[in-house]
Formats: C-alpha cells, sequence, structure tokens
C-alpha cells in the first residue's frame, strides 16, 4: 500500500500553520517520525490539523489519518503534544493492511496570545504596554475618539467603535483574553457579553464586588449561559496591593497569566 511523496503538501502545510498561528488559532501539526516496513506514507509527511477537526495535507489517508485526526483534536484541546504509533495490519490497531508500522508525533501550535483592552482609560494606559512587554498582541477599543488614539497606545492595535462593534472587528479567538475597563456599568455589560459570547478565555473586569454583581446580573438578563461565567473574572486580578493604574495592570497581568498557563485564578500560594 504505496502513497508515498508530498513535498509540495508539507511546505503547503507549513505556510498554513504561520497563516493561522498569526490569526490566533492553535492548531496541531501531524508529523510521520518513523516508518517500519510498509507504510502509506514516508518520514517528513505532515498533516495540519484544526480544533474544528479539519485538515490540510496528509499522514496516509484511511484509519490511520482518522485516528490521527481525532488524536490531534484531543491535543490540541489539552494543549500538550503525544506520540501515536499506528500498526497497519489487520491485527493492529488500526485494521489496515499495509503490513507495517509507523509513528507520528503531534505537535501543538499555539496561536498568538490577543488580549482585547475594552477601554481605553488609565487603566488601559497601564495595561497595553506591560502586555505588549509579555508577548501579547494587544488592542484598545473605546467609543470615544480622543481616548482611542496611537498616540494613547502607541504598541497597540487601537478602534474608535463602539465596544460590541469594536470587538467583533478585532476578532476573538480561541487564545483571546478581554479585559474590560470602560467607563459604565452598562458599556462593561455591553463589552463582556460579546467577549464571552465570541468564545473569549478569559474575561476579567475592572469593577467593584457590587458593580461586578450588578454586571453579572445584567449578563444573566441577557441570556449567558451559566457555564460561560467560568470565563468571567470580576473583580479582576490578583491581591497584590496597590491601587494605581499601573498596580492595577499588574494584578491582572498576573492573573491572566496564571489562568493562560493552566492554573486556577485567585490568592497566588506562598
Amino acid at each position: 500500500m504505496e502513497e508515498h511523496g508530498g513535498d509540495e503538501s508539507a511546505s503547503s502545510v507549513y505556510g498554513r500553520i504561520d497563516e493561522l498561528t498569526a490569526a490566533g488559532e492553535t492548531v496541531a501539526l501531524a508529523t510521520v517520525t518513523r516508518v517500519d516496513g510498509s507504510a502509506p506514507q514516508d518520514p517528513g509527511a505532515s498533516m495540519l490539523v484544526r480544533a474544528d477537526g479539519s485538515t490540510e495535507g496528509t499522514v496516509g489517508g484511511g484509519t490511520v489519518e482518522e485516528r490521527t485526526r481525532r488524536a490531534a483534536v484531543e491535543a490540541i484541546g489539552e494543549r500538550t503534544p503525544r506520540t501515536e504509533r499506528w500498526e497497519l495490519r489487520p491485527e493492529g490497531n488500526t485494521g489496515m493492511v499495509c503490513g507495517g508500522e509507523m509513528d507520528v508525533f503531534i505537535n501543538v501550535v499555539p496561536g498568538s496570545q490577543r488580549l482585547i483592552v475594552a477601554g481605553g482609560g488609565h487603566i488601559a494606559q497601564s495595561l497595553a504596554p506591560m502586555a505588549v512587554e509579555l508577548g501579547y498582541d494587544v488592542s484598545v477599543v473605546d467609543d470615544r475618539e480622543e481616548y482611542a488614539t496611537e498616540e494613547r497606545f502607541p504598541d497597540a492595535a487601537v478602534y474608535a467603535d463602539e465596544y460590541d462593534a469594536g470587538i467583533d472587528a478585532i476578532g476573538v479567538t480561541d487564545n483571546t483574553a478581554v479585559v474590560v475597563a470602560t467607563r459604565s456599568g452598562h458599556f462593561d455589560r455591553v463589552a463582556s457579553r460579546e467577549a464571552l459570547e465570541r468564545g473569549a478565555y478569559y474575561v476579567g473586569l475592572v469593577a467593584s464586588d457590587t458593580k461586578a454583581e450588578r454586571v453579572a446580573e445584567g449578563l444573566r438578563e441577557d441570556g449567558v449561559d451559566e457555564g460561560d461565567f467560568e470565563r468571567f473574572h470580576s473583580p479582576v486580578g490578583l491581591d497584590l496591593g496597590g491601587g494605581d493604574p499601573a498596580d492595577v495592570a499588574l494584578s491582572i497581568l498576573g492573573e491572566l497569566n496564571r489562568v493562560r498557563n493552566g492554573l486556577s485564578p485567585g490568592v497566588v500560594e506562598s
């Protein structure tokens, strides 16, 4: 069973990975690393797998490709690479009849980390440059043109628009966090709802306990699913002390980095 080849396909796969991860999407690259005996592809054959299960390229077709696709989707969800060994014979784990064996390494390639800041006030002015230093691709949206300027945010993409339309225009991926720090509870609610509905993995609201409860109540009235509140963090940030905008920004990024790295938010244990 021979289906060897695919250098051109592999190069196009790598190009698509660069394109998708630059847009903030986490994907998996499945690569044949070892072949023993007869197999449908040689070492180096690669297949791109996206979180929705769609693929580009090939590692051999048939059952081995379907099982690789499923394993890659799981790896993306777990953010953990893995190696799968496929036995290409009727009594093996694929039921294929090539007669050989192949290893496929599945590497998870994270998308660029994005941070959208809803509200261009003092906290955003401290938060945006700190986030850029930590490797985030930062965008700021404010409905006031005088606040949404390149002069105020030289290292961020700036959008002067309504908060829901601005978040929509920027785009939310599975690697997008949103910090909400607008000038009123109404706009906080609009921005938080948009971020949650579009799937941001972290939505942090700068608010007092009372304001946070009111915004949460409003989100429930808007039909936000209860399970989505696991991604909603308010009052936002770790308790690090200090109340200046820079202190608040540091506390937000501290909590965000814990969530980003798979840790629970909250007070850091000593």
